[in-house]
């Protein structure tokens, strides 16, 4: 779907929820999580030159005395090196909006991820965002937390639903453990929500 027709059909559906009572607006939940890109690593290309990551890791392997290098000569070599690849000197081509990010297994691998609000009170979705995988939690957090705010305005604003949703909505925003900042709750107290 493209992203004006999701941006008019969203809003609808979350109209209709309200109107058969499934949708409050009180207490969401917020959670991200990354998602598989439409690119590997391999496939990643320097931004000012072009050339492709395994040219560029062969050349590192040839300057460093390697006449022939191999896969299994250089990849090892590629571990150590303490800056591997950087989204600011590299892009995959196939999926520009995947990012090198790094993952809670320790892995990196490229990938865009989903920042989602969830009504906790029936459990329908209100916001859905993408953002870089790099990103933190904390970072990214504010765009959702204004969509989802959007979103629910709109809900409110219209007349066959204002008596279905909650009259202050986006009261409380429940979160993991990898949200928490002084800073982020500061902005969300300004706001009259509490965490």
């Amino acid at each position: 779907m493209e992203l004006e027709t999701h941006r008019e059909v969203f809003p609808w559906v979350l109209r209709v929820l309200a109107q058969k009572g499934l949708l409050r607006g009180k207490t969401i939940g917020l959670d991200a999580t990354t998602l598989a890109a439409k690119a590997a690593l391999r496939s990643i290309v320097r931004r000012d030159t072009g050339p492709r990551y395994e040219k560029y890791l062969t050349d590192l392997a040839k300057a460093s005395g390697l006449a022939t290098p191999r896969r299994q000569d250089w990849a090892p070599r590629d571990r150590k090196r303490p800056t591997k690849g950087s989204n600011a000197e590299r892009y995959p081509p196939h999926d520009p909006e995947a990012k090198i990010a790094k993952m809670k297994d320790g892995r990196t691998q490229l990938a865009p991820k989903a920042e989602q609000a969830v009504d906790l009170d029936p459990g329908a979705r209100v916001a859905v965002t993408r953002q870089e995988a790099n990103q933190g939690d904390t970072t990214t957090v504010y765009a959702t937390v204004a969509e989802t705010a959007d979103n629910l305005t709109q809900v409110r604003a219209d007349p066959e639903t204002t008596a279905h949703v909650a009259e202050k909505m986006l009261q409380e925003v429940v979160t993991d453990k990898g949200y928490p900042r002084k800073e982020t709750v500061n902005a969300w107290a300004e706001r009259d929500i509490r965490r």
